[in-house]
C-alpha cells in the first residue's frame, strides 16, 4: 500500500519540529543551573564588564584625548594595519592583536612593564584591544587600560585623526 503525501505535509512537519526544538531548548536553558545563557544581552557594555574580570582598567575618550595631549601612555591601536592606515588616535602605534606573535616581539622593546598602557580598537562592538589587554597583563605589564569606545567613539567626539582621511 502506498502512503499518500497531502500537499503541506512536509511543511507542518518541519515546522512542527522546528518550533518542538526551539521550545525544548528554552526549557532545557531556563533549568540550567548556571541560569542558562541570556536571551537578551547588553553589547554596549560587554567589553567593559569583561575588562572589569580581567582586572584591566577603563578609560574614557575624554582621557584619551587628555593622555595624547600630555604624552605619558603609550597608546596602542590593535586593529588591522588596514583600518589603522585609514585614520588612527594621534601618536597611536599599530599592534595588531591578530598578529601580535609577529609583531610583539619588536614592540616589547618600546614597552616597560609599569608603564601606562591604553589599548583599543573599531569601538564597542571589537573586542580586540581587550584581548590585546589580557595578552600585555599576562606578559607583566600591570599599568594597562582599554578604551573600550575606540574609533567610534573618538570619531563622534570629533577629535582630530593622524593618517586616512
Amino acid at each position: 500500500m502506498k502512503a499518500i503525501n497531502k500537499p503541506g505535509t512536509l511543511f507542518t512537519r518541519v515546522l512542527f519540529l522546528l518550533f518542538s526544538g526551539l521550545f525544548a531548548g528554552g526549557i532545557v536553558n531556563a533549568l540550567r543551573p548556571d541560569g542558562g545563557i541570556a536571551w537578551f544581552y547588553n553589547w554596549d557594555e560587554h567589553l567593559e564588564s569583561r575588562a572589569v574580570q580581567e582586572g584591566i582598567g577603563l578609560i574614557s575618550v575624554a582621557d584619551v584625548h587628555e593622555q595624547t595631549l600630555l604624552g605619558e601612555s603609550i597608546i596602542l591601536d590593535a586593529r588591522t594595519p588596514e583600518e589603522y592606515a585609514e585614520g588612527y588616535i594621534p601618536g597611536a602605534m599599530l599592534l595588531p592583536y591578530r598578529d601580535i606573535d609577529e609583531v610583539f616581539p619588536e614592540m616589547q622593546l618600546f614597552l616597560f612593564p609599569e608603564q601606562p598602557v591604553i589599548t583599543y580598537c573599531s569601538g564597542p562592538a571589537c573586542d580586540d584591544a581587550l584581548m590585546l589587554g589580557i595578552f600585555l597583563r599576562d606578559q607583566g605589564y600591570t599599568n594597562i587600560h582599554l578604551f573600550a569606545g575606540g574609533m567610534e567613539a573618538w570619531r563622534a567626539a570629533e577629535y582630530a585623526v593622524e593618517g586616512g582621511r
